[in-house]
């Protein structure tokens, strides 16, 4: 009579040697480390590859210790650009102005004449918006850089307002300066 006999052994998943049956993995292949030849090795994480540019005995910074550092460099660095905005500027202006006078030249022009006054401690230029007015409304303007300006000295200086459609009446000029 004629038996069929059950496998008392069976293959290993990793090497193919034989293996007592309701095993996946021989002995050796269980003791070895790394995946096996027919699996793909997946890519070292940022981690990994940072822990590998540091010795051993030395502990590794993690993320947050990076980003940490980025943050803090950046906010001493702001720190420092308004201290020196703050010192460099310390000392400029007001730069208190008026038009003393204006006029029209044909055919589109108004010449306007004005004073500004450092009233800081330290040499500066202003920077002077020239706006004719007419009522509420803006009819032409100009932003003039001036001269130096010593502390506590003023200065006069003209300028030129193109644009203008014909003489002026009732017409304002306003010098406003930073």
């Amino acid at each position: 009579m004629y038996r069929c006999r059950m496998s008392i052994t069976t293959r290993c998943a990793r090497c193919g040697r034989e293996i007592e049956a309701g095993s996946y993995l021989c002995e050796r292949c269980r003791e070895e480390e790394g995946p096996s030849l027919g699996t793909r090795i997946p890519p070292s994480s940022d981690l990994e590859r940072r822990a590998g540019r540091w010795p051993a005995w030395m502990p590794k910074p993690s993320p947050v210790q990076y980003h940490a550092t980025v943050m803090v460099t950046i906010l001493i660095v702001l720190a420092g650009l308004a201290a020196f905005a703050f010192l460099n500027h310390r000392g400029v202006g007001p730069f208190p102005a008026h038009a003393d006078s204006w006029s029209f030249r044909p055919p589109s022009s108004l010449v306007v004449e004005a004073t500004v006054t450092n009233g800081g401690t330290r040499t500066a230029r202003a920077n002077c918006r020239i706006t004719q007015l007419e009522g509420q409304s803006t009819v032409a303007s100009n932003s003039v850089l001036t001269d130096l300006i010593p502390p506590k000295e003023s200065i006069r200086f003209r300028d030129v307002l193109t644009g203008v459609a014909a003489a002026p009446s009732g017409t304002r000029v306003t010098v406003a300066c930073n």
